[in-house]
């Protein structure tokens, strides 16, 4: 098997934190390798080993049969190596096509900027992934996804050797995946190889030639798909240590309960036309349908943060008009926010006050606060919610992704909220942080918490909720009960634009899968 980049031995420390343990890395030449693992294994810190953003401790690093160390990213992207990280690396007022360039700029005999040349190249670039895209449209004004593809193909337009992608799918709908599948492939067809770092199991398996497995810091193991079998369990048994249920894990549905939220005709131009819809106390609802449709206007609306124009909204039985996000909270609504970065913490700040920040920031908190009684209550939430941090006193920043976001839902916990709104919040998390965390939302449901999720992977919706409702274009259309349900009939009820069949909600056209 020929190589072409080998890592043997690697260690790394931050402080006292143990990143890499003696991690070893193997990437064959001309084969997708995917590197998993659980939050806070190594995943991450290897792959910044390798493209210079990090120097290693101790180790062997061979590339392309030299033993050799980058000291920046740009020394590694003169070597052939790119990299698309989980946080994208764009300039918002810059275009599609100065965004694509930034750094690597087409010159003019002279050295002047070649604008015209720049722009045409990354129209063509575009065209294959994200062709619907106009190249001078400002970056800030793109969708999440949109975002993503642009990042990707800033990469590849360097057309390196070695491409590492980490979690490049997490924002990303399944067309948009095909289409990113589809150029992988065709790199590897040129004999170029790519390190796919991913937490969807199914794309894991759908796309890798080879797996390595990463467990605290460790390769707990290596897999060759092209001579072993798929098997999903023994991944997960790698990754954890432990089995971990992999099926169906639905909460029982709540039938009979009173409506904890009421949503009638809200109306949020351009995103959001006569939204209905109805969350039982104790009941966990999806919120399903292509991505951009208006699902997380609709979480910011019902969170505070937007001001609908028309409809109707009622918390348990009672009217309410939210003109803040204090309204909401205090009428029982807390909002988990599809970015845990920028909107979820404070990532400089501890996980202690990350943790009693809600509380301690309302108008009727007192004058004086325990602060014994706040640590140790936030000991207990960590405890209970397994938070891997060394302690309370931690910068949050430090913590892994699965880590951040369940601190993210601590904070909400003490003020045992009515209504939970979920915006994506297992986006970048690995299995066993995505399992912990849903069986806290069903422990939430039995205690009468009416839990409104949205997620951008439907397997997390078919695990989780009891219905899930589809949106398209800014409507509620369809409702969906959650028995024998499978990933298709979510794509085709979402996809369908003649709906036909299914129970009607207020407001609403109808569609069933």
């Amino acid at each position: 098997m020929q190589l072409i980049l080998e890592l043997r031995g690697v260690e790394k420390r931050f402080g006292g934190v143990v990143a890499l343990d003696k991690a070893e890395l193997l990437c064959p030449a001309g084969k997708i390798v995917g590197l998993i693992g659980a939050n806070g294994s190594g995943k991450s810190t290897m792959s910044r080993i390798i493209n210079g953003t990090l120097q290693p401790d101790a180790g062997e690093f061979v590339y392309q049969g030299k033993r050799t160390s980058f000291r920046s990213p740009m020394e590694a992207a003169r070597a052939g190596i790119s990299m698309v990280y989980q946080n994208l690396s764009l300039v918002p007022d810059l275009s599609v096509w100065q965004n694509i360039w930034l750094g690597t700029e087409p010159l003019r005999p002279g050295g002047f900027l070649d604008d015209r040349t720049a722009r045409a190249r990354a129209t063509e670039l575009t065209r294959e992934l994200c062709g619907w895209l106009q190249v001078d449209r400002p970056v800030g004004t793109l969708l999440p996804a949109e975002k993503q593809l642009v990042e990707i193909v800033k990469c590849l337009a360097r057309n390196p050797q070695l491409l590492i992608l980490d979690e490049p799918t997490a924002p990303l709908e399944r067309a948009h995946v095909d289409l990113l599948f589809s150029l992988l492939r065709k790199r590897k067809v040129a004999g170029r190889s790519t390190i796919f770092i991913s937490h969807r199991m199914t794309e894991v398996t759908e796309i890798c030639d080879y797996l390595v497995v990463f467990r605290n810091g460790r390769t707990a193991g290596t897999i060759d798909f092209e001579r072993e079998n798929k098997d999903e369990r023994r991944i997960i048994e790698l990754m954890t240590g432990e089995p971990v249920e992999v099926g169906n894990a639905r909460p029982r549905t709540a039938t009979g309960s009173r409506p904890i939220l009421e949503v009638q005709g809200l109306t949020l131009p351009p995103k959001l036309r006569g939204v209905s819809l109805t969350v039982h106390a104790g009941e966990i609802v999806g919120l399903a349908g292509l991505q951009g449709q208006g699902q997380e206007e609709l979480m910011l609306a019902l969170a505070g943060f937007r001001r609908f124009e028309g409809g109707r909204l009622a918390i348990d039985g009672e009217a309410r008009e939210l003109r803040h996000p204090s309204d909401a909270i205090r009428a029982g609504v807390a909002l988990v926010p599809g970015d845990r970065h920028h909107q979820g913490l404070f990532l400089n700040h501890t996980v202690y006050l990350n943790a009693v920040y809600c509380r301690t920031a309302l108008p009727k908190t007192p004058w004086f606060m325990n602060r014994a009684g706040l640590k140790e209550a936030v000991r207990r939430l960590c405890a209970d919610l397994r938070v891997k941090t060394p302690s309370i006193f931690t910068p949050v920043g430090e913590l892994s992704g699965g880590n951040q976001q369940k601190v993210v839902v601590a904070n909400w916990l003490p003020l045992d909220p009515k209504v939970l709104l979920l915006s994506d919040p297992a986006k970048g998390v690995d299995v066993q942080a995505k399992a912990e965390l849903y069986d806290l939302l069903r422990r939430l449901a039995e205690r009468g918490t009416g839990v409104l999720l949205y997620a951008s992977d439907n397997e997390e919706l078919l695990r989780a909720c009891d219905r899930i409702l589809v949106i398209y274009e800014g409507s509620i259309v369809g409702e969906l009960a959650n028995r024998g349900l499978t990933e298709r009939d979510i794509v085709d009820a979402s996809v369908r634009s003649e709906p036909k069949g299914g129970r009607d909600l207020p407001g609403s056209r109808r569609v069933n899968a």
